[in-house]
């Protein structure tokens, strides 16, 4: 047991070294202003076979903060914080190309923007990414979307949640403003509000029954995923069938299987692993620990995005 808990202990400093290493090369890069660089070091958390989660929170979000830290010293300019940003956004960009996955059948739709007057995006645009790795379907408003056009996009697209980010704490009174008009507006939408403001003087705010406060964008995804699934059992079932036709069809690719064969090996018909891999399949036990048998993976993980 001792021998057990010391060598987790040492994986689990090995992979803080690890991060850490990555995020001084990371900073050192992007306040230097070079993309390669920071192309490099991406490259290289990709090739260890990292999360987005763990790039974007372990990674990227600690480098924006020494640089904002940075630029508050005046140990670097307007231009240079700017510039540091335009290269995360960059390589967020390269990122949400390989981790997206694109679903419109997804039941699941969430909007994630920015209160009027708050410019600061990045974190917002996380967030986004870290939901359409979930394949649920995201609008991502952008930064400073006046009140107005928020309760009006609202009303248009019906997402069942709303995610806001607010960085600055005069974005605070918007923010209060932006949820009594969409609780006239929009009564079922629930909201999930993140960022430094919230987080510091906008912690002992009361924001309301439907509204609930994210510490970071990994805590706010576990929460919009929560909201998510209880808003409509029929909408749960749907999205555990599009979950599985997603890991049935991967891990039989990567097994270089046809449909027919992934058929043979579980004894069931063609027409079955067809209606299963396009998720219009209700599928019963059996069948799942046949699959899973046949694709060398445990019954339950058929059903997580996570393997």
């Amino acid at each position: 047991m001792n021998a057990t808990r010391t060598l987790a202990s040492s994986a689990k400093a090995a992979r803080a070294d690890f991060f850490a290493t990555q995020v001084v090369s990371f900073t050192d890069a992007i306040v230097r202003g070079d993309h390669h660089s920071a192309e490099r070091v991406v490259g290289e958390l990709l090739s260890a076979q990292q999360t987005l989660a763990d790039i974007y929170t372990r990674v990227m979000s600690p480098a924006l903060v020494t640089v904002g830290d940075l630029w508050c010293r005046s140990d670097i300019g307007v231009g240079e914080e700017h510039l540091a940003t335009e290269i995360v956004v960059g390589q967020m960009e390269r990122l949400r190309a390989l981790f997206a996955k694109h679903d419109a059948r997804s039941p699941y739709r969430v909007m994630i923007g920015c209160v009027e007057g708050e410019l600061h995006y990045v974190g917002a645009r996380m967030t986004a990414d870290l939901c359409l790795a979930q394949g649920w379907n995201v609008d991502f408003v952008g930064a400073n979307v006046p009140n107005e056009a928020l309760i009006e996009i609202v009303k248009g697209r019906q997402p069942q949640v709303l995610a806001l980010s607010i960085t600055l704490e005069n974005g605070l009174e918007k923010g209060d403003a932006a949820l009594e008009g969409l609780e006239l507006a929009a009564p079922a939408l629930q909201t999930v509000l993140g960022g430094q403001a919230v987080q510091g003087k906008g912690a002992n705010r009361s924001w309301g029954r439907q509204c609930h406060i994210a510490g970071d964008a990994v805590e706010g995804v576990a929460i919009i995923g929560r909201l998510l699934r209880s808003y409509e059992p029929g909408a749960v079932l749907k999205e555990y069938q599009l979950v599985l036709a997603r890991r049935v069809r991967d891990l039989r690719t990567r097994k270089g299987w046809t449909q027919e064969q992934l058929a043979e090996a579980t004894a069931v018909t063609r027409v079955c692993i067809v209606a299963v891999e396009g998720g219009k399949q209700n599928v019963s036990m059996d069948i799942l620990v046949r699959l899973a048998n046949a694709l060398g993976v445990a019954p339950e993980s058929l059903l997580s995005e996570q393997p």
